[in-house]
């Protein structure tokens, strides 16, 4: 069995799904399954589907696909297609959900997979290996205006003008093949002293860029919104301020019943609201589980009720 990683704010996201009897749930974020089987442990009447598209998250979930073979259904698939691949297995309607989002440590410490600058890899970044978009590609044929936007919008770098210019110089002579390259490349052109925090925000873009990653998350929280039976829970762990932006704002818009203009006088848009949101602040990781899980120390929890609305 591969080993990711051990699951973050275990118990506040069981409690924050409040699990119910009978209940049908979703984990969206398989991993190593460790979320996956505290749902299952914590009520025997319960079913749960989980997404994965990594291959490796095959392999993890044999056993729980073992220890409960009525009760959990393993996906092998991105969950922005949730909505259809539940529909395919005759699930309309579901009792809670949850996305733990970001990067396992299997992943991060496999050099084949090319996610970290820590380690001497290929430049690849796909989640899913069927995809023919690499890490390779977008650093060796984007033009400098294409790689400076996502840079700036993926991973909010300041210098992402220099290394932008910098990484196009650099593949005229020759093309940038492994994560070490590339990050020594990073270092030449940062001209400020952040240069590891540079590196790290380089990397998140190109794994964000060329797995979808937002545009999937915007997609599957509004899908499981959507799907949630009146008094259903969605729960979201993010890593990092993109995809809090994106839940907080979801949130926000979902649990709104109007949208029109302030100035208007009466509401002309038939905005329902769709949900309670539970958490006005986000759930942190308490200091001892940071210092059991350093993955645990940026990690933020949102969550929220479907409220009874057709």
């Amino acid at each position: 069995m591969i080993k990711y990683h051990t699951p973050v704010l275990l118990n506040e996201c069981l409690n924050a799904l409040n699990i119910k009897n009978k209940g049908i749930y979703v984990d969206t974020t398989f991993g190593g399954g460790g979320h996956s089987r505290a749902i299952l442990d914590s009520n025997p009447s319960i079913r749960l589907f989980s997404f994965d598209q990594d291959n490796d998250s095959i392999e993890n979930a044999i056993k729980l696909q073992n220890d409960f073979p009525a009760r959990f259904v393993m996906i092998q698939d991105n969950f922005a297609n949730l909505w259809t691949r539940l529909s395919l297995e005759r699930v309309k309607k579901i009792d809670g959900i949850l996305f733990d989002l970001g990067v396992s440590s299997h992943q991060i410490n496999d050099s084949k997979r090319g996610f970290s600058f820590s380690y001497d890899g290929a430049l690849d970044m796909r989640m899913d290996i069927s995809k023919e978009l690499s890490a390779y590609e977008v650093i060796n044929k984007y033009p400098y205006e294409k790689l400076l936007s996502i840079f700036y919008k993926y991973g909010e770098e300041k210098e992402s003008n220099r290394i932008a210019r910098g990484i196009i110089l650099e593949r005229q002579e020759n093309p940038i093949k492994t994560t070490l390259e590339l990050g020594t490349i990073i270092d030449n052109y940062t001209y400020s002293r952040q240069k590891l925090k540079a590196k790290a925000r380089i990397f998140q873009a190109l794994r964000i860029y060329v797995n979808s990653e937002l545009e999937s998350l915007e997609r599957a929280l509004n899908d499981a919104i959507r799907i949630l039976k009146p008094g259903g829970r969605i729960v979201v762990i993010s890593y990092h301020s993109l995809e809090d932006r994106i839940v907080k704002n979801i949130f926000r818009e979902q649990e709104k019943d109007c949208l029109c203009p302030q100035n208007f006088l009466k509401c002309v848009c038939s905005k329902q609201s769709y949900i309670s949101v539970l958490t006005k602040k986000p759930v942190l990781p308490s200091k001892e589980e940071i210092a059991e899980n350093s993955r645990a120390r940026s990690a933020k929890m949102r969550f929220a009720e479907r409220k009874d609305v057709a």
